[in-house]
C-alpha cells in the first residue's frame, strides 16, 4: 500500500469516528441537530458543502451570534469583517487565518464535541 492510500484510509477512519461521536452525542443529549450534521458528513465528498466566509458573514448579519456548522470545508476567497464562530470538517489556510484575525473562532468537530452546545445556538450552513 502506498503512502497516499494509507493517508486516505486514516482520514476516512477519522471522519467515521467523528460521525459516530456526533450520533452518540445526539442520542445522549436528545438534540436532533447532531444527528443531522452526522448525516450530512456521511454523504460522499463531492456532495459535501464548501462554504465561503463571505456567506458565513451574511448569515452572521442575519442570524446573530451563533455557531455556524459547516459539514464540509470553509474556504476563504474574501475578507471577513465580523467575529464569527465556525465549526467545520476542514478549513483552507486563508479562511482559518481570516476568521482568527477578526476575533472569531475556528473549531473542528473533535473540539466542539467537548463543549456543551444547545440547538438554539447553532446554524447549519451549506
Amino acid at each position: 500500500m502506498q503512502k497516499s492510500e494509507k493517508m486516505k484510509l486514516r482520514k476516512k477512519e477519522s471522519i467515521k469516528e467523528i460521525i459516530d461521536e456526533l450520533k452518540k452525542k445526539g442520542k445522549r443529549e436528545k438534540q436532533r441537530f447532531w444527528k443531522d450534521i452526522a448525516e450530512r458528513l456521511e454523504k460522499p465528498r463531492r456532495i459535501r458543502a464548501a462554504v465561503n466566509i463571505s456567506k458565513l458573514e451574511k448569515l452572521y448579519e442575519k442570524c446573530g451570534d451563533k455557531i455556524f456548522f459547516v459539514p464540509g470545508k470553509v474556504i476563504g476567497k474574501s475578507e471577513l469583517k465580523k467575529p464569527i464562530k465556525v465549526c467545520a470538517l476542514s478549513f483552507s489556510a486563508a479562511a482559518r487565518e481570516n476568521i482568527l484575525q477578526n476575533g472569531g473562532a475556528a473549531y473542528t468537530f473533535k473540539e466542539i464535541l467537548k463543549q456543551d452546545i444547545k440547538g438554539k445556538d447553532v446554524m447549519i450552513a451549506k
